[in-house]
């Protein structure tokens, strides 16, 4: 005798759903299914995270105005376009005067 009971039909104490195989009738199918999208999810979570932070430029900023100008005057001043006064002047005006430690006497 076969009463009906929720989604699926009851007969001597057993529960039969969609013919008895589950899942909506693809059984082990919509299993390995599940699990294959699942890992591509998480796998193209994971690439993405990894290539935004490996990203050129992304992490290390690049020279400012003042590093680059300064490579500059040393340049020129190994070149002998300029002498040291000078160099030191460009330093100077580029990072400010040099911090001199102040002692107590």
């Amino acid at each position: 005798m076969y009463t009906q009971f929720g989604h699926g039909m009851v007969s001597g104490g057993q529960r039969m759903m969609d013919g008895g195989l589950g899942f909506g009738g693809f059984g082990i199918l919509s299993t390995v299914g599940f699990i294959i999208v699942a890992a591509a999810v998480v796998g193209l979570i994971i690439w993405a995270l990894a290539r935004k932070s490996t990203r050129p430029g992304a992490a290390v900023p690049g020279p400012t105005a003042a590093d680059t100008a300064l490579a500059i005057a040393r340049e020129r001043l190994a070149r002998g376009e300029i002498d040291p006064e000078q160099y030191t002047a460009i330093a100077t005006a580029l990072t400010g005067p040099p911090s001199v430690p102040v002692t107590s006497g």
